[in-house]
């Protein structure tokens, strides 16, 4: 009884499978003609099973130059990891109070999941994150009014972040 039930799974996902390429054909046959400005038919694929096969197969094509383009990408995020890599152990190297910087990146880490536990408990809370939300869109006008929306303000803004930068720097 055990592989009929397979056999019957089986065939049932074999159906389900048929029966989304088809209505997935069927839209497209009725929708595409929509989109270019004909009249829809809505048997187009009915008794057609090779356009329908020829619908189920283009996918492929699609699939080879997605790992193509996946393949490329993995490289320059391979060669990107390379160089923070490299990066971050010249900067290891270089300090002098790991322990420090050891523990930074603990209480970091922490103050993380402590901040994220806050915040989940706030949303949570009836009324508390739509009022937040509204505080955020006023406080967000309010800086481009203030800073991004005339020339000279924009000056201003622009000078005193260079500042700021030759200060750190």
């Amino acid at each position: 009884s055990h592989t009929s039930s397979n056999v019957k799974f089986q065939n049932t996902k074999e159906i389900v499978a048929m029966s989304v390429v088809a209505v997935n054909a069927m839209t497209r046959a009725v929708l595409a003609p929509k989109a270019a400005g004909a009249k829809p038919r809505a048997s187009a694929f009915v008794g057609r099973p090779a356009a329908l096969k020829a619908r189920v197969a283009a996918p492929k094509a699609r699939a080879a130059s997605f790992t193509v383009l996946a393949a490329s990408q993995t490289e320059d995020l391979n060669k990107k990891l390379q160089e923070v890599t490299a990066t971050v152990s010249e900067k290891w190297d270089d300090t002098e109070e790991k322990p420090a910087v050891v523990t930074l990146g603990i209480f970091g880490l922490v103050g993380l999941v402590a901040a994220n536990g806050v915040l989940k408990s706030i949303d949570g809370l009836p009324l508390i994150p739509d009022l937040l939300e509204l505080v955020g869109i006023g406080f967000s006008g309010f800086y481009i009014y203030q800073n991004l929306l005339f020339k000279p303000d924009r000056a201003a803004l622009k000078e005193s972040i260079s500042k700021s930068i030759d200060k750190i720097l």
